[in-house]
């Protein structure tokens, strides 16, 4: 069952995406919550703290800290193989969340910028974390990162263009995470 907190939680994700974040009031999430709204006061502060809850809850790195923890235990290639999915199954289930926190509304909120900024750097950083265990030889790190923001990007463009075009095209994940796998590792391999 669903604790009350989360429930206010994805409710207010719902609203905020369909209506943004300003439009939206305590009163509405309450409403569609069915809870009073001091109990949305109980576990916020204000609407800006359940705004910050929803970014570090929603994210990538704040819903996969278990998981995250476990791919340190594999072996480097299988853990960025585990991780691609990882990462493309939370596109896919969090597709509400991205579009509400890339939204014009969002993306001008200098607030909700440096976290979300932090986020993908924490994102960045557990990928090259894994990218450096599996290549032979030291790297500079600027090279690492570059190949971590390769990793990320090539798996967002490969969700976002399935969204659009998957009558068209169905996207098979396992055999192209493992061929972005397999190339960034060439790369880094290469440039040694």
């Amino acid at each position: 069952m669903i604790s009350k907190k989360d429930k206010i939680a994805q409710t207010a994700l719902r609203l905020f995406t369909e209506q943004g974040f300003k439009a939206t009031t305590t009163k509405e999430i309450a409403l569609k919550s069915d809870v009073a709204e001091s109990l949305i006061f109980y576990y916020f502060k204000d609407k800006a703290e359940l705004l910050n809850h929803l970014i570090h809850e929603f994210s990538f790195i704040g819903s996969m800290g278990k998981e995250m923890k476990e791919l340190s235990k594999m072996d480097p290639i299988s853990a960025l193989i585990q991780l691609g999915h990882l990462y493309s199954d939370f596109l896919y289930l969090n597709k509400s969340f991205l579009s509400f926190i890339w939204s014009p509304e969002m993306i001008q909120n200098k607030d909700v910028n440096a976290k979300v900024i932090d986020l993908m750097h924490s994102m960045s950083q557990e990928i090259s974390m894994h990218l450096t265990r599996a290549v032979s030889a030291p790297i500079e790190k600027e090279t690492i990162e570059l190949s971590a923001s390769m990793f990320l990007s090539t798996l967002l463009t490969h969700f976002l263009f399935g969204e659009r075009a998957s009558d068209k095209f169905p996207l098979e994940n396992d055999n192209y995470i493992k061929n972005v796998v397999t190339l960034v590792l060439k790369g880094l391999n290469i440039s040694n």
